[in-house]
């Protein structure tokens, strides 16, 4: 997202197109070799590349609900396909070039409040679904590994309830879409409370 990279590649205008494409690919070529040169006696061995949204939203959609990057209703799988390819796995490819490990992440944040078999898990499987369909990602699955989702903070079972077996029951069928799709690489599986409550999985 330009915004976040403080419009050093990019002025802002309205919407995302093909054209910002190249301009944040040439951006990135130059921070991944400033940040893997070792001489500098400070350097990147880690980089994690967030799917962000700004990208994967169509902004032609009505945004339902309250706005944010927990909203998932501008969302569209096409704009993922498509910046996948044209940049997503350039990044990614960039970054591995300069002997950097790649941490993928899903657009946006989790919602606050999650349940099993709502919109955000099937959203969730969709966005990793597809994205390890790409040979790319499984030829470098020593080096790639992938962020299931960034800080859930309340995470319930189907009926709304608070339960620990929430937790599993959420993820797991995630982690079985990804390992369908033949990536076997490392999994980041976050736990609730902003990724900081993970005691559940030990029973679950």
């Amino acid at each position: 997202n330009r915004y976040f990279n403080g419009w050093r590649w990019q002025e802002w205008k309205a919407g995302y197109n093909d054209e910002d494409v190249q301009p944040c690919l040439d951006y990135f070529e130059k921070l991944f070799t400033a940040l893997s040169d070792r001489s500098q006696g400070c350097y990147c061995t880690v980089f994690r590349l967030h799917l962000d949204p700004c990208w994967t939203n169509d902004p032609n959609k009505t945004v339902v609900g309250e706005g944010g990057e927990h909203n998932i209703s501008q969302f569209s799988a096409q704009r993922l396909v498509r910046y996948w390819k044209s940049l997503y796995s350039k990044l990614m490819e960039k970054a591995l070039a300069h002997g950097l490990y790649v941490i993928l992440r899903p657009p946006g944040v989790c919602p606050k409040d999650i349940k099993v078999g709502d919109d955000y898990q099937s959203y969730l499987k969709t966005v990793w679904g597809t994205v390890t369909q790409a040979n790319v990602l499984k030829e470098h699955s020593g080096h790639v590994s992938i962020e299931l989702a960034n800080e859930p903070v309340h995470v319930y079972a189907a009926d709304g309830s608070s339960s620990k077996s929430a937790l599993r029951d959420f993820f797991q069928p995630v982690i079985d879409v990804i390992r369908d799709n033949g990536f076997n690489g490392v999994i980041w599986v976050p736990g609730a409370g902003y990724q900081s409550q993970y005691a559940d999985y030990a029973q679950y």
